[in-house]
């Protein structure tokens, strides 16, 4: 039976942090579409299924590497928002189990990592069991023995009857966030008019090397970004497979300078200069495209 209402693809099950993020974004308004990784979130964006969320960078971890490999690829898929989400795990076990009776912790393997120092002090005998994910944990747990507990997302005691939030916040690290990007199907799609957007306006361009052609760090398109009075948020770069050996393709992250004015005509000229500046910044040697505006 159909809903009515717009679909998001998410990377599954429901309670990984990517779902809480999407949540977070797109709220209840939204039916969340599960996928098994972030290809098939990218891989099922279509008209029936408008807008994906995909994690970006970690600030311990740095960069999604599968995020950028994929958006190193021509496509249709367009960069509409982004979400930035505080990682807290919570230590949930079912309804009424106090942490004396704990014998056995379940997560994703990063996750229990994340949260040794805890568990050596807190659970110092618990086995720990390695899951798929944060998410398929705390499913597990519906179905273990009350000596069973789980680290994910917090969301799973909301999505989990059954199940509780014993301890929150475990991590080793308190400083803990992941940066996700909003995608659309294509750069015609834009964003429901019920979201209420309060974050900088900014642009991701892909600058790629002609055909047989290498592709140095672009030095020169850093300059004139900046006399252009364009904010310089980010650069990265991936191997560029399509050209010579060991040549790159590069991402910049641009920002707007009057950085807090999201009208609907600032946004509109916004859009317009980072499509002028793309057109300026092509070369014989390079391709420069426009893979997202928010």
């Amino acid at each position: 039976m159909t809903t009515g209402k717009m679909e998001v693809a998410v990377l599954g099950p429901l309670g990984t942090y990517t779902h809480e993020a999407a949540f977070k974004f797109f709220g209840s308004e939204v039916v969340y579409n599960e996928q098994d990784s972030i290809a098939d979130v990218c891989g099922a964006l279509s008209s029936s299924v408008p807008f994906g969320i995909i994690p970006q960078e970690n600030s311990i971890f740095g960069t999604v590497v599968e995020t950028y490999d994929i958006l190193r690829n021509t496509g249709p898929n367009f960069v509409r928002g982004e979400i930035v989400l505080k990682i807290n795990h919570c230590l949930i076990v079912k309804k009424g189990v106090k942490l004396h009776q704990i014998r056995k912790v379940m997560s994703h393997e990063q996750a229990l990592g994340q949260c040794m120092d805890f568990l050596a002090d807190k659970l110092p005998e618990a086995v720990s069991v390695k899951t798929k994910s944060t998410a398929a944990a705390a499913r597990e747990l519906l179905d273990s023995p009350s000596d069973c507990a789980a680290i994910c997302s917090g969301i799973c005691a909301e999505l989990f009857p059954g199940l509780e939030i014993l301890f929150t916040s475990i991590q080793n690290e308190r400083s803990n966030f992941t940066r996700f990007h909003a995608i659309a199907y294509s750069r015609q799609a834009s964003l429901p008019h019920f979201l209420t957007i309060d974050y900088e306006m900014k642009a991701l361009l892909r600058i790629t090397p002609c055909s047989k052609s290498s592709l140095e760090c672009p030095t020169d398109i850093i300059a004139f970004l900046l006399d252009q009075n364009i904010i310089i948020g980010r650069i990265d770069r991936r191997p560029f497979v399509d050209s010579v050996p060991f040549s790159s393709v590069y991402f910049m992250e641009i920002r707007a300078s009057d950085l807090h004015d999201r009208s609907s005509h600032r946004f509109q000229a916004w859009s317009q200069e980072v499509e002028s500046i793309a057109s300026k910044l092509g070369t014989t040697s390079r391709q420069t495209h426009v893979i997202g505006i928010w």
